[in-house]
């Protein structure tokens, strides 16, 4: 789905990439990429004009694709999570670096400029050092067996794999992914992915960061960044961005409960049309890729050490 709402529309106003080839596993393609339309992936793979691969297929299909595209050297920007397991993602940056192309994780958060002013307002210290961390993303998907991969484990379902590094991802780019304590409680589906997963992590300086996703709570995306002086607060799109994340709340000093507040209004922008032209400009090598695939590992290593600490 996130193709088709996002990352297409993406592609058609971005002036450094061009859709050549598509193929879909639920369905038809649909209008108006219906042109670009082949019979399946490796139609795509295999398509001439094909550069690069955008591969938002279930997690547990990225290894697979991924390696199919490099031995075609075919660059790959992979739905985030970058694959169902750190040892996958792994087998997919040696396929890449064998074949001298470039992998990379389409997780888009950092390209969403609200979010990128927050976390600089935060290393620029705006509210002291940053002590905590709280970040929320919840939605409803619809009851099992309603045809979403979401709820299958053999599809690398589960809501901390699909949305954990939206949570998670502003704590480690500040402190990094080892945490020394993990604490975690999960709510397991049917099926036994987990349809709740709660969090608390602590650094070895004793920073704290606090997440909660969920496919069975109410939608909310948030995103609070506590310093020594006050907070930094995402609300409404905090994570996915996009035309309405136009503002950032500035608690002055979170030990009041009458804090001063300020806004700090920033000017929306496609976070998606963002990835898709850095994706675009690294392809052809006029500037880096800003996130190493090493990063998206180590978010695997941690999102599984999580689910284990639940056990």
């Amino acid at each position: 789905m996130v193709a088709r709402l996002a990352v297409l529309p993406a592609i058609d106003a971005s002036s450094k990439a061009t859709l050549v080839a598509a193929a879909s596993m639920s369905g038809p393609v649909p209008d108006p990429w219906d042109a670009a339309a082949v019979p399946d992936y490796q139609a795509v793979i295999d398509h001439p004009d094909a550069e690069a691969i955008y591969l938002p297929l279930p997690n547990n299909m990225h290894r697979a694709w991924t390696i199919a595209a490099a031995a075609a050297g075919k660059h790959v920007l992979c739905e985030k999570p970058l694959a169902g397991s750190a040892d996958d993602a792994r087998a997919m940056q040696a396929a890449c670096d064998s074949s001298g192309t470039l992998l990379a994780e389409a997780w888009m958060t950092p390209f969403d400029p609200r979010w990128c002013h927050a976390m600089q307002l935060a290393t620029d210290g705006l509210v002291g050092d940053i002590t905590e961390i709280n970040s929320t993303f919840t939605f409803t998907i619809g009851p099992e067996g309603a045809n979403n991969y979401r709820w299958s484990p053999d599809h690398g379902g589960g809501a901390l794999l699909d949305v954990g590094i939206y949570c998670l991802g502003p704590a480690v780019e500040l402190w990094g992914s080892q945490p020394a304590v993990i604490e975690s409680s999960i709510d397991l589906a049917p099926s036994g992915v987990d349809a709740t997963t709660t969090v608390q992590l602590t650094w070895p300086d004793g920073q704290i960061a606090r997440a909660r996703v969920s496919f069975v709570d109410a939608e909310r995306q948030r995103l609070e960044i506590v310093g020594a002086t006050g907070r930094i607060v995402l609300d409404g799109d905090a994570h996915t961005g996009g035309p309405n994340a136009r503002q950032i709340r500035v608690e002055s000093d979170a030990t009041t409960s009458h804090a001063p507040e300020r806004s700090i209004d920033v000017e929306p922008g496609d976070p998606y049309l963002g990835m898709i032209d850095a994706f675009a400009a690294a392809v052809r090598g006029t500037q880096r890729w800003p996130r190493p695939v090493e990063r998206s590992v180590e978010m695997l290593e941690l999102l599984s050490q999580i689910r284990t600490s639940a056990q």
